[in-house]
């Protein structure tokens, strides 16, 4: 194939360096991309089926008090519900939506338009969205938490298809809010659980910049004043304080988190901005595990290494904080966290025949499922509901958010799964196996225009990447994109081999002594099922040997078989597999590992 006329070049965006200057007020680097289709194969393709057809599908006929809980909020007996249970349809809608830029399926998108139907049919005439009687409604318990989670279903369904009457329902409730909470002396921070119920703010300024109403606005300043008696999410920011640190570092506050973002959009003032990227920075810093997972206890406590509970909904709210960070910046540094946080503590959490998520899925340990864990959210109707279980399955759906994105000059590509990325501009077919092998080939067959960039992510993972255009050889550069820019021919190749060569992280604090292993992309663990012997007897790792290691066999096969498996060698020889399987059958793991004592051999 002859070499098309391109120009390629190596950025290394990061987040000072997103931006050639100073950005413009309210811009964002790059964006998802409208009406885009993805079709994922291998290993994240299959969970995603397993997504659609264990839980998606089933779930609201399974657990139909999901809606019925809003029909029947003002019958007797008062039903007695978890504070949050306004959160359950909300966050079950998000992630069916998100899904359907990963699926072109019809039962999918009839699923999606008949729960939206009957969500919409539940309002009241004032425009109230929850479950909560009438005495109650948005002055306790978790109500705006509840309706921040609806509203912003709806508003993705309405941008993903133009329903105009999922757009009239979710401005009637934010209404309702402002009535409440402008139009008197009542202010949001009397509704109690500040975190949660403070988070309304981000779908608040969201509203605000897809309308242009001015008192949701409004009421987002209101609720910021009201943050310095709570969070204080923008002058500790401003402060330089670690988010662990400050008055609220709970989970929930992550959300609060992505008002700031969207606070830069709408107003342009550097300040949010500022404070957005501080908390995201410190998070990463400070409180992401080994799985790219969040939260200890659920919440910050600037310690990774905790082996507290690691709530499933914590890495939820933490990607997508970083699918914010990742289309405010540019900084191909976050897109490695997410992909860190997917395949890892994210995938961890979710069973691999889709049936069931996590509460807790802990560095080391066991998987249980949150139906199990946190069954006291259970109630009749719904008796496999609760906070993760709805919730998890967005760790699937932000794959459309992040996976390839767009700016003016063209599209970065973030995700390198096998599979088809449709766009206006483009499809881009992925050949591979990733991540379990490092082989991946792009093919391009523009549309229209073929004069664009396309921007490459390079892992920072990847000490050694080769990477070819057409078959030449491309100089790449760790932690950042390959950018090749020109006029693109139909089957235009673009190869790289990334290097999975096994590395070990040593581990501080509780994990002292111990290290963890990654190849590529993936978490390794020791997984009883792969081995003769229990966690008391594992080996200690020789950390000069690592590269010696082979693939083995999984013991394993057909649902439960792990994605790789790796063998160490020694006299016991040790065999870990990838994290995101590691305790599917129920079976013990460690992500933490013993190491030997450094020494001349």
């Amino acid at each position: 194939m002859a070499m098309p006329r391109l120009i390629f070049t190596v950025l290394a965006l990061t987040a000072a360096s997103a931006f050639s200057a100073e950005p413009a007020p309210g811009a964002l680097a790059c964006e998802p991309v409208p009406a885009v289709k993805f079709q994922f194969g291998g290993v994240v393709g299959a969970r995603v089926a397993a997504n659609i057809d264990g839980w998606l599908l089933r779930a609201p006929e399974a657990n139909p008090g999901m809606l019925e809980m809003f029909r029947v909020r003002d019958r007797q007996p008062t039903p007695a519900l978890v504070p949050w249970a306004g959160e359950f349809a909300g966050k079950y809608l998000i992630s069916l939506v998100q899904t359907l830029r990963l699926t072109d399926r019809a039962d999918v998108w009839d699923k999606a338009g008949e729960f939206v139907r009957q969500l919409i049919a539940t309002q009241a005439e004032d425009g109230y969205l929850g479950p909560f009687p009438k005495a109650k409604r948005l002055r306790g318990e978790w109500d705006l938490w509840g309706h921040y989670h609806v509203m912003q279903g709806l508003l993705l369904w309405h941008e993903q298809t133009g329903d105009e009457a999922a757009l009239r329902a979710v401005r009637r409730a934010a209404d309702l809010i402002c009535a409440t909470y402008l139009d008197g002396s009542a202010r949001v921070s009397d509704a109690g659980s500040p975190e949660m119920n403070m988070a309304v703010i981000h779908v608040l300024t969201t509203l605000h910049r897809l309308t242009g109403e001015p008192r949701y606005l409004r009421l987002a300043h209101e609720i910021e004043r009201d943050w310095e008696k709570a969070g204080d999410y923008l002058r500790s920011a401003l402060a330089g304080v670690e988010f662990y640190a400050g008055p609220r570092p709970r989970w929930e506050s992550l959300h609060d988190l992505q008002g700031l973002a969207e606070l830069w959009r709408v107003t342009g003032e550097v300040k949010y901005r500022t404070a957005f990227e501080h908390h995201w920075h410190s998070i990463a810093r400070c409180d992401v595990h080994n799985a790219g997972s969040f939260s200890s206890g659920e919440q910050a406590t600037g310690n990774p290494f905790a082996p507290g509970a690691i709530e499933t909904c914590c890495t939820v709210a933490w990607m997508a904080l970083s699918t914010d960070m990742l289309a405010l910046t540019g900084d191909p540094r976050v897109a490695d966290a997410l992909e860190l946080s997917t395949l890892n503590g994210g995938l961890g959490a979710q069973h691999p025949s889709g049936r069931w998520w996590t509460y807790s899925t802990p560095m080391d340990g066991v998987r249980e499922a949150s139906a199990h864990a946190i069954v006291f959210q259970a109630r009749a109707g719904t008796p496999e509901l609760n906070c993760c279980a709805v919730n998890g399955p967005r760790i699937l759906g932000m794959l459309g958010e992040w996976a390839v994105l767009r700016d003016a000059r063209g599209l970065f590509v973030n995700a390198h799964f096998p599979g088809e990325t449709d766009t206006a501009l483009a499809r881009l077919r992925c050949e591979t196996d990733y991540p379990r092998d490092g082989r991946v080939k792009w093919t391009v067959e523009p549309r229209g225009s073929a004069e664009f960039a396309l921007r490459f992510r390079i892992p920072a993972w990847s000490a050694q990447t080769r990477a070819r255009l057409n078959g030449a050889d491309l100089a790449v550069q760790p932690g950042a994109y390959l950018e090749i820019s020109g006029a693109w021919q139909s089957g235009d190749a673009v190869e790289f081999d990334f290097d999975m060569a096994l590395r070990a992280v040593p581990g501080e604090r509780e994990q002292l002594g111990k290290i963890s292993i990654f190849r590529g992309p993936l978490l390794l663990a020791f997984d009883q099922k792969q081995n003769d012997f229990d966690e008391a007897a594992i080996p200690p790792v020789e950390v000069a040997q690592l590269g010696e290691a082979r693939l083995a066999k999984p013991v394993a096969a057909g649902l439960l078989a792990p994605w790789v498996v790796v063998e160490l060698p020694g006299a016991r020889p040790l065999r870990l597999c990838d994290f995101a399987s590691a305790g599917a059958a129920g079976t013990r793991y460690r992500s933490w590992l013993p190491v030997a004592p450094a020494g001349p051999r």
